[in-house]
């Protein structure tokens, strides 16, 4: 195991609460509000909010799985496999490119 359980625990809480935090975004977008942060969640022209909270949600889950699968490519770049390091997990427990790859 390339983290110690204790750090996976920990990312995994970090996860659920951004989970927690987007999924209200979205609810307070479908309900027609303007919630605080949104602004800059919305990088992507073309894309209305809730599409691009969604797929942020579904990046949230999908690195939620891996940690409860104990998976070994949660922490990987996903079109590569470049360890992302513990401490840019530290910062962005969903991360789920390097840099390199993090546009695609």
């Amino acid at each position: 195991m390339r983290f110690e359980v204790t750090t996976l625990a920990q990312l995994r809480r970090q996860i659920m609460k951004r989970g927690l935090d987007l999924s209200t975004m979205l609810a307070e977008v479908l309900a027609g509000k303007n919630p605080v942060g949104l602004a800059a969640l919305i990088d992507k022209p073309g894309m209305r909010p809730e599409e691009k909270l969604r797929m942020a949600l579904d990046q949230v889950e999908s690195c939620r799985k891996l940690i409860d699968a104990h998976d070994d490519r949660y922490g990987r770049c996903g079109v590569c496999s470049e360890d992302l390091g513990l401490a840019r997990l530290g910062e962005l427990p969903w991360a789920d490119r390097c840099s390199a790859h993090a546009s695609q």
